[in-house]
């Protein structure tokens, strides 16, 4: 065999193999890319799923109705009476899971924590349950919304790329209404 030839050989093994390498790695930068991106999507997917059963404790308990021994009803969410850290603790659950809910479902929970919260600064004397009994209506109403928002997030949950597209982070204070 001549040197020639042996360089050549040579030569093309090493730019081969070289050549090879370059495009398995590449092949396997972009797998581990891959799989980072799914693990992040699965986390993100579990979150929400976790925050959507949290919204519908609050459904449940917002859609039985319970009847007074006045005869009115009200929602199993104020059966405990007149102990508000109970409905606050189920309206807790799903406000605190804010970043994993749809912007538009989380400002009408946050309308029905806002009713509630006008009760406990009002300075009527009435009782929780019998706000809940006034209320009726306008709570059964919200729950409506609520379930209907939820039933159209449920269609996308899967999408969590357009799901994170869709979170527009803005200045949501609102002064709370003061007892009176």
């Amino acid at each position: 065999m001549t040197p020639e030839l042996l360089i050549a050989v040579l030569s093309s093994s090493v730019i081969s193999g070289v050549l090879g390498a370059a495009i398995a790695g590449w092949f396997n930068l972009r797998s581990k890319q891959n799989e980072y991106v799914t693990a992040y999507y699965k986390l993100v997917l579990e979150r929400r799923i976790k925050a959507y059963e949290e919204l519908e404790r609050l459904i449940v308990q917002i859609k039985i109705a319970v009847v007074g021994s006045d005869g009115e009803p009200y929602h199993m969410m104020f059966s405990s009476g007149d102990d508000s850290a109970a409905v606050y603790r189920l309206l807790f659950n799903v406000m605190s899971n804010a970043l994993w809910i749809s912007d538009d479902l989380f400002e009408k929970t946050r309308e029905l924590n806002l009713l509630v919260y006008s009760h406990s600064t009002s300075k009527s004397g009435e009782g929780l349950l019998d706000f809940a009994k006034q209320n009726y209506e306008h709570i059964a109403e919200l729950r409506t919304q609520l379930e209907r928002l939820h039933a159209r997030d449920m269609l996308s949950l899967y999408d969590v790329p357009g799901f994170l597209r869709s979170k527009k982070p803005e200045d949501s204070f609102t002064s709370l209404p003061s007892g009176g």
